[in-house]
């Protein structure tokens, strides 16, 4: 057999593993009814009461329409839940019971199973947004989104961003318990600087920099300009992308089985 072969086959192999840890993962995760209730829910029904109350609107910029914003804000909210409350809780889960342990015996790489974690949870991303774009355009009325490349590409770096941020998360956590007080502690940050709570109008000039490059931030804001038909920021769709390279890169060197 040929180097070059052997090459082949041992990526073949990797990706192999990959997938199946992929498929098995996905099983688990529908075997856990809450899980996928408040993944769905919970942002699908903050649309669906911004949205059927006129005056219970968040408070908004002059940058980010209602229109744009309540599905914007659904996207958010499920992405960031599921990149820094499901994925770390998970993985923490695992090393706690031993999981990772049993699978440090195996020829599985870290990067083979924080890749199959991120297939997985990029997956049920998606599938979420669909969800809240698909009630906000059918169940309100809002307009669907007018720049659909634009919004793909920032759905792409923000689940990018956000989900190596968690991965980092779990890659830290030595139990289940520690993942699930770490996440929490990197989202609801994120969401005050992402503008959530407070208009990025409304902050130093300095602090709304910051948060609207944020990983939750720039999502956030990507979305919300590609919803309206603008073409999201440069800066902002870098910030992702830097995120996602140092955080998943950093993610993979400091995992650990035990």
């Amino acid at each position: 057999m040929t180097t070059t072969a052997i090459s082949h086959s041992r990526k073949d192999f990797a990706m192999n593993r990959v997938l199946t840890f992929a498929a098995t993962e996905l099983k688990l995760f529908f075997r856990d009814p809450a899980g996928v209730l408040v993944v769905a829910a919970l942002p699908v029904g903050l649309v669906l009461v911004f949205g059927l109350s006129s005056t219970g609107a968040p408070p908004t910029g002059g940058s980010r329409s209602v229109p744009a914003f309540l599905p914007a804000l659904g996207i958010s909210i499920a992405l960031g839940m599921l990149a820094l409350f499901t994925l770390p809780s998970v993985l923490g889960a695992y090393r706690e019971r031993g999981v990772l342990r049993r699978l440090a015996t195996t020829p599985v790489s870290p990067a083979a199973l924080l890749g199959a974690q991120l297939l997985v949870q990029a997956g049920i991303a998606v599938a979420a947004t669909g969800l809240v774009a698909t009630v906000a355009v059918l169940a309100l009325g809002l307009p669907a989104p007018a720049n659909p490349l634009g919004l793909a590409l920032s759905l792409l770096l923000g689940i990018a961003a956000l989900f190596s941020v968690g991965l980092l998360v779990a890659a830290l956590a030595p139990n289940a318990k520690a993942a699930g007080g770490l996440g929490p502690l990197s989202f609801f940050p994120q969401m005050f600087l992402a503008g959530f709570w407070m208009p990025w109008e409304s902050m130093p000039d300095w602090l709304a920099a910051i948060g609207r490059h944020s990983p939750l931030g720039a999502t956030l804001q990507t979305v919300v300009t590609s919803w309206m038909g603008g073409a999201p920021a440069v800066g902002q769709l870098l910030a992702l992308g830097v995120f996602a390279l140092v955080a998943g890169v950093t993610a993979v060197r400091l995992f650990r089985w035990v």
